[in-house]
């Protein structure tokens, strides 16, 4: 005879971790990652837009680092 687990005797799932958003280091803005596949490359997008370049004017509005 077995001894029984400890909290019911079932594995407990894992937590789910919390999300952590890609930040765009240019314009700041939120990025997300479009998984590839046998034909496409990974990429990293901005969420709003949907493209992997930053918007003129989201460029023009951020800071400047190291000043």
């Amino acid at each position: 005879m077995t001894a029984p687990r400890p909290g019911g005797g079932s594995a407990a799932p894992e937590p789910a971790r919390p999300r952590i958003p890609l930040i765009c280091p240019r314009c700041g803005h939120e990025q997300q990652v479009v998984p590839g596949g046998p034909e496409r490359v990974v990429k990293v997008v901005h969420v709003g837009t949907g493209r992997e370049a930053c918007e003129t004017e989201d460029l023009a509005r951020a800071p400047d680092v190291g000043s």
